[in-house]
């Protein structure tokens, strides 16, 4: 398993997971729709993504196939009094769920970007709340939990350092 920075020339393939990652999440979002023209859930700060520094997509690859992507904040768009880098969002894609790829992705972002770390979950996102409890388990990593409101949304933060 390989992670890979997002390049500029990789901006539609990212496009295509965003929607994908916001499809899943409208489950538990209920402020995300598909946009009425094009049939997609669209990311409005795409862009932003491969122009600004501080804001950073990687792909999850195995054997050269992307089965996911995770987007980093980090500088100006982190909480730097508290974490060195947010994990905005994690994605795999359903086909290769439940294998501990996913788990296996962290342990390789981890060792490739250490640092002090800061995760959140809209609070109804149990499987994903569970996942990252899971990924704490595995790699026996301490961690702080808070629950915030942002957005009308009750949030769970987690902050830990690897």
């Amino acid at each position: 398993m390989i992670i890979t920075k997002a390049e500029q020339n990789d901006k539609h393939i990212f496009r295509q997971l965003m929607t994908l990652f916001l499809h899943d999440l409208s489950e538990f979002n209920s402020d995300l729709e598909i946009n009425q023209s094009n049939g997609l859930f669209e990311f409005d700060v795409l862009d932003w993504l491969f122009e600004k520094e501080g804001l950073t997509p990687f792909f999850i690859r195995i054997d050269d196939k992307i089965i996911g992507f995770i987007l980093l904040q980090s500088g100006p768009f982190s909480n730097q009094e508290f974490a060195d880098y947010v994990l905005n969002s994690f994605f795999i894609m359903k086909k290769y769920r439940r294998q501990g790829l996913g788990r296996e992705a962290c342990k390789v972002f981890f060792k490739q970007l250490p640092g002090r770390y800061a995760i959140s979950q809209i609070k109804t996102n149990t499987p994903a709340i569970q996942f990252w409890k899971n990924v704490y388990k595995s790699f026996d990593i301490e961690y702080y939990e808070k629950e915030e409101r942002e957005e009308g949304h009750e949030i769970i933060y987690q902050y830990f350092k690897v």
